[in-house]
């Protein structure tokens, strides 16, 4: 029979050291994550990313068990890869052309895709989207399956695929606990494979002659222990004392906003309505997008008289595709605290057109961690941060400090505007230097833009900020050329969005954020003070009382600003209906005079015209319970967290006991002179120097002497007694335990620092070797 030599990488990859059934349990962590992605719906066709996986999981076991440098490896990578990634997109995407044409549209796209984003648009492309999820997943999938197999580096692919995993999940509301199950099931039995495997290595290496019985007994001791895990985590996540993990998930809320602020310009146009980072998220910055989606999921009720505008967040800076605050001061505010205790310009001069009121917020799917407002806030129940843009008096964000959770609420005392027509006609036009810094700027703003308006306040004789600011209002929401939609084509790169809006043939239709944008934009060209607000227009009526606010009410709208008045609403927009006021007479009604109208407001704080409070409503954790001075505890999260503290320690500390227990039990009724040898052998083999089968006594203590030479007398003490006691026929004297026992005493520390020492060696070892 022929003697078959068979090469050294060609047995490695038959019969690799962590087995194919490591590669098994590797493609189902890698299955979850690619089905736990298509279940959040990033993008409307995501088939590609189970092929891509399974390719780059596969192509990353054998190029790591190859002969191959990482100068080879990366490059065979990359150009399998972009391959991998480019035919199966392609095929997706465009499945009616030929291979080459759809390179060719792959490429064309990803061109306007990237012109589009270097312009500040929103590109209508969603190829280049869908190529990068799949980088992203190919060099997730080579990276855990080459770390697996070349490096031995179990916990490090775990680790790779559950990051993925993790981030998928805290990006999106929708529930993915099973597939996160599926997850841990398969990393919890590779790792269980993996140190079994490291176990029998170390057997051999010291000669012990292994036990079929012993492995099988392992892995049937670690499948129940992942199972009764997996069944402790799922009912921990349906009871009270899962809330800390709730409560955590929820502070990823605020992390989000500040990845969606930063990157709207790239990731605006997918819209997802199951996403943290979704339209209804309220940032410092947006771009205008090219869709806006929004489903009839309830987020508050407000407890009010009747229902109005709720803002959470202002824009001051138009950048011809968007909005964002001026970087400014964050200022936390106490619970029941002066929002803007020296005051501001957005408070009016006169009481007289405003009321105090205090409404109740009740969050039922908080868009993070906003709080909102219907006026000019005075204080709030809830612990708060206001940012001021530019570090001054103005409201460019109100934030709650702590994460919102379903069912949790505030209340809120804010001035409330009812002036007049009459009132803003006599408005005086002197604008404080703070307001003319911020809101008066017309930086990209076309001049046709400011030649229109012009031409539409001169067609409706309007010879005052007010009147001037009701007549774009109403030429935008009246006027037949302009088409209310939610999804229009973007503007084409490098196009001013409101010259395209108001001009352009395949222009002149769009939502909120057109409209709005288009009056503060005309108004500043005619030197009026303006922004945009963004939060929630008018709810709809539940009860008396009582209204809801859902996600199809999130908007955007312009405010103006008038001395002595504070801002005002002015509503652009088709589909909402327009703002009223009462006319106050056919004449103007000359400016408030100033006087102490901050003392006299902060008075009625405490009295309000109209009292909506309720102490029904569960305290955002740190605020407070209803209208008294009571504040709610650390909540449930937090008392949760010290329920799961205390019952891991429980659990651990009973583990130990029951271990130490059994350990000790079986040492209690040895013979005097073993039992001290017994417990040498038990803290050696803690430690990783377990004696082996064929060293005698003297030989295994001498080699211990070498690994503590500091006791050396005592180790020496031990073995000669117990040698003596074993094979002398005399037994053990008293004398001799008593020196054993002594012995042991002094042994017991050292051998605890020995187990130390070596355990950090070994992994530092592992790491350099690898």
């Amino acid at each position: 029979m022929p003697d078959w030599n068979v090469p050294d990488w060609l047995r490695r990859v038959a019969r690799p050291r962590e087995g194919w059934l490591a590669y098994f349990l590797l493609i189902v962590m890698l299955l979850s994550l690619a089905w736990s992605v298509q279940r959040a719906g990033w993008l409307d066709r995501e088939d590609f990313l189970v092929p891509v996986a399974l390719y780059g999981s596969l192509l990353g076991a054998l190029l790591a068990l190859l002969p191959l440098r990482v100068v080879a490896t990366l490059p065979i990578s990359a150009i399998a890869g972009t391959t991998v990634i480019l035919l199966t997109i392609g095929g997706e995407y465009f499945p009616t052309l030929s291979v080459v044409e759809r390179l060719v549209s792959l490429r064309l796209e990803a061109i306007s895709w990237t012109r589009t984003i270097a312009h500040f648009g929103y590109p209508p492309e969603f190829s280049p989207y869908a190529i990068g999820l799949a980088v992203l997943m190919w060099v997730t999938a080579f990276m855990a399956a080459y770390t697996l197999y070349r490096h031995h580096r179990v916990l490090d692919a775990i680790l790779l695929v559950g990051a993925a995993l993790i981030a998928n999940m805290s990006a999106t509301f929708l529930d993915l606990f099973g597939y996160l199950v599926l997850f841990v099931l398969a990393a919890l039995l590779l790792w269980l494979r993996a140190s079994l495997l490291t176990r029998e290595e170390g057997w051999r290496l010291r000669r012990v002659n292994e036990n079929a019985e012993v492995p099988a007994s392992i892995m049937r001791t670690g499948v129940v222990f992942i199972a009764v895990s997996i069944v402790m985590a799922w009912t921990l996540a349906s009871i009270a004392v899962a809330a800390p993990l709730t409560d955590a998930w929820r502070n990823l809320d605020s992390i989000w906003t500040g990845v969606r602020t930063r990157l709207d310009r790239v990731f605006g146009p997918i819209q997802n309505p199951n996403a943290r980072l979704g339209s209804t998220t309220f940032g410092s910055s947006f771009g205008i997008a090219r869709e806006w989606f929004s489903s009839n999921d309830p987020v508050m009720t407000v407890s009010s008289d009747q229902a109005y505008y709720m803002q959470t967040v202002t824009y001051d800076v138009y950048n011809g595709r968007g909005w964002s605050s001026t970087d400014g001061t964050q200022r936390d505010v106490g619970v029941k605290k002066p929002v803007f205790p020296d005051g501001s310009p957005e408070e009016p001069l006169t009481t007289d057109g405003f009321d105090v009121q205090r409404l109740t917020v009740a969050m039922q799917r908080p868009p993070g961690p906003n709080l909102f407002t219907p006026g000019f806030p005075l204080q709030i129940t809830a612990p708060a941060v206001v940012t001021q843009p530019g570090g001054l008096p103005f409201l460019g964000s109100l934030l709650s400090r702590n994460s919102i959770s379903e069912g949790e609420g505030y209340t809120i005392t804010a001035i409330i505007s009812n002036v007049s027509a009459a009132q803003l006609r006599g408005a005086s036009t002197q604008y404080p230097a703070a307001v003319r810094s911020l809101y008066m700027s017309t930086d990209n703003i076309t001049g046709r833009t400011h030649d229109l308006a012009v031409q539409i306040v001169a067609r409706a004789k309007a010879t005052n900020p007010f009147d001037k600011a009701q007549a774009l209002a109403d030429y935008l929401r009246t006027n037949p050329r302009f088409t209310y939609t939610t999804k229009i084509d973007s503007p084409p790169s490098g196009r001013d969005v409101v010259d395209f809006f108001l001009f352009d043939p395949n222009g002149q239709r769009g939502f909120c954020q057109y409209y709005a944008t288009a009056m503060a934009v005309m108004a500043r060209s005619l030197g009026l003070p303006a922004r945009v607000a963004a939060g929630f227009a008018p709810g709809q009526a539940l009860t008396r009382n009582l209204f809801q606010y859902r996600e199809s009410n999130a908007h955007v709208w312009a405010e103006i600003y008038f001395p002595g008045y504070g801002w005002q609403t002015f509503e652009a927009t088709k589909s909402i209906a327009p703002v009223l006021r009462a006319s106050g007479g056919t004449g103007a009604i000359g400016p408030p005079v100033g006087g102490n109208s901050h003392a006299a407001f902060q008075e009625r704080v405490d009295n309000p015209s109209k009292d909506f409070s309720s102490s029904s409503v569960k305290p955002i954790p740190g605020g407070a319970v209803g209208t008294t001075d009571e504040t709610a505890g650390p909540g449930p999260a937090q008392g949760g967290n010290l329920l799961v503290i205390l019952a891991v320690l429980l659990v651990a500390g009973g583990v130990l006991g029951w271990r130490l227990r059994r350990s000790g039990r079986r040492i209690r009724f040895l013979p005097p002179g073993d039992r001290q040898w017994a417990m040498l052998l038990l803290a050696a083999d803690r430690a990783g120097v377990s004696q082996r089968p064929s060293e005698t006594d003297y030989e295994y203590a001498g080699w211990l002497e070498e690994q503590i030479p500091a006791r050396r007398p005592e180790i020496q003490t031990i073995a000669t007694e117990k040698v003596y006691g074993s094979y002398s026929g005399r037994g053990m004297s008293s004398d001799a335990v008593t020196r054993m026992q002594s012995a042991w005493k002094r042994l017991r520390l050292p051998f605890v620092w020995l187990a130390i020492r070596r355990r950090v060696k070994s992994l530092l070892l592992r790491r350099s070797a690898s």
